[in-house]
């Protein structure tokens, strides 16, 4: 900015980037994007997965949507206090169809959308460990 004010005062006529006479100060536009951290989630029957998305967004409030979750998955989307970004949690019943599925996260703002297709894995509970080992227990006898 210096060197543009010494030329002016020179004589010189300066022209920025938005042409004579305009502001030569332009500020790109931010373009909303959307993603998670992880593009493959892992879900069990019964469980919950937790995954961060992160929000790009010319405003701090966006809408959230997801399109193509399996029959028996829920989610809840909370936003962060401070920006756009957030954290979604999945909870898939017990019921939930054991597969691959292509859902679609969908965020709007200032009459932008954006969109990120994630793999979301549903498998079977983990097999729960007995908690006691028949082999261990040990009977005494009172009398």
């Amino acid at each position: 900015m210096f060197l543009a004010t010494l030329l002016a005062a020179s004589g010189i006529l300066v022209c920025g980037l938005a042409g004579c006479g305009g502001s030569s100060d332009m500020i790109a536009p931010v373009v909303l994007t959307v993603s998670l951290s992880n593009a493959t989630i892992d879900l069990a029957q019964g469980g919950t997965a937790l995954a961060p998305v992160i929000v790009n967004a010319p405003t701090e409030a966006v809408t959230f949507t997801i399109t193509g979750l399996p029959a028996g998955v829920s989610q809840v989307y909370k936003e962060s206090e401070s920006n756009p970004s957030g954290l979604l949690t999945l909870t898939a019943n017990t019921a939930a169809p054991i597969g691959s599925y292509k859902p679609t996260i969908v965020v709007g703002s200032s009459g932008q959308t954006a969109s990120f297709a994630f793999t979301l894995v549903v498998t079977a509970p983990a097999p729960v460990a007995n908690a006691v080992n028949a082999g261990s227990l040990r009977f005494v006898a009172r009398p």
